[in-house]
């Protein structure tokens, strides 16, 4: 092998890795300019998460607010119901006593037509 090939050899790998280096280059420019944009990208996400979580603590909140209510209203229903019970409790008792009631008017009445009868049939008279 003379010389000449030798050189001609080595200015071709020179050319190759001089292209090779600006494809490089080239590629290097591009994934400074994605992790840049992944960098923005980044922060907008961090930001939103944050955001995120505020909301969610407010919500948080909120659903605990709707709990502590719930909680209330359950309560206020038991009380309800326990004052319906003894309503109901005291409308039977009053029903049982107007049912004794009436069972004694009609038994007056009745001891009041027969005496009036006992009288008009001469029966009765002091």
């Amino acid at each position: 092998m003379n010389s000449s090939d030798r050189l001609d050899r080595i200015e071709a790998i020179l050319a190759a890795t001089a292209v090779q280096q600006q494809a490089n280059t080239e590629a290097l420019t591009r994934l400074e300019a994605q992790t840049s944009a992944n960098s923005e990208a980044i922060g907008r996400l961090e930001v939103q998460t944050l955001a995120n979580a505020t909301a969610i603590d407010r919500l948080t909140d909120r659903v605990d607010r709707l709990a502590q209510r719930f909680d209330g209203l359950v309560s206020a229903i038991g009380s309800h119901q326990e004052a319906l019970r003894l309503i109901s409790q005291q409308n039977n008792e009053w029903r049982e006593q107007m049912r004794i009631i009436q069972t004694e008017i009609r038994d007056l009445w009745q001891y009041l037509n027969n005496q009036l009868r006992n009288r008009g049939n001469g029966g009765g008279q002091n």
